[in-house]
């Protein structure tokens, strides 16, 4: 999701007025830190200046399910989801990251100032929320295809519609990957193989090219 929920039809300087009244802090942090467990109590919106991120979502038995990945101006938070019982949510950094934290109250309730445009940003935030809801819904969508190939077939539709190129690059690793379409990476492997023989795609690493997605 790309959509930065600050600028979105709101001028330059009532945003610089907005800023001063949310309070903003910037935090920055390495590979593998975890940046935010949805677990805590203070509610907090997450914008990444830099770097990327990921949501993973563990059950009781520690399985680990990658469930969204992002990247420059995208927004993360627990307001973005309802987090299923027996489950604990996880922001982890990908690589070194730096990330604007905004309080959600500092969001959701009026300053003195009374911003004029602090009623449209309230309004981008609930449109991202349901923005999240549609991405959750096609995630859904294409982990219940029945086989891997028409697993990696549905995602990468989907990821050549959003770019609008192809061939294209895919946001994540190949074992990011294989953990957000719950498959085995060896058995993904294979199967990107089998359909790059076949002539249904070309792929070299993260760069794929849709050639016959008919078979």
């Amino acid at each position: 999701m790309n959509k930065y929920f600050i600028d979105d039809g709101i001028s330059d300087d009532s945003i610089n007025q907005m800023l001063v009244c949310f309070d903003p802090k910037i935090k920055n942090y390495k590979h593998n830190d975890t940046i935010l467990r949805y677990s805590d109590d203070k509610i907090a919106v997450g914008l990444i200046l830099s770097g990327n991120a990921s949501l993973h979502a563990l059950d009781i038995d520690g399985n680990d399910m990658l469930l969204e990945t992002y990247s420059y101006k995208d927004m993360f938070g627990q307001i973005f989801y309802l987090p299923l019982d027996n489950y604990e949510y996880i922001i982890t950094a990908e690589d070194d990251c730096e990330v604007m934290f905004i309080d959600y109250d500092h969001i959701i309730t009026p300053c003195e100032k009374v911003c004029p445009h602090h009623t449209k940003l309230i309004s981008n935030l609930f449109m991202m929320a349901a923005e999240r809801a549609q991405s959750l819904s096609l995630h859904l969508n294409i982990i219940r295809q029945p086989t891997i190939q028409k697993k990696l077939i549905a995602y990468l539709k989907y990821v050549r519609s959003v770019s609008g190129v192809n061939p294209f690059t895919i946001p994540m690793s190949l074992s990011s990957l294989a953990q957000y379409l719950c498959i085995d990476r060896s058995a993904m492997t294979r199967e990107i193989k089998s359909m790059n023989d076949k002539g249904i795609i070309r792929s070299s690493k993260r760069k794929f090219l849709l050639l016959n997605t008919d078979k």
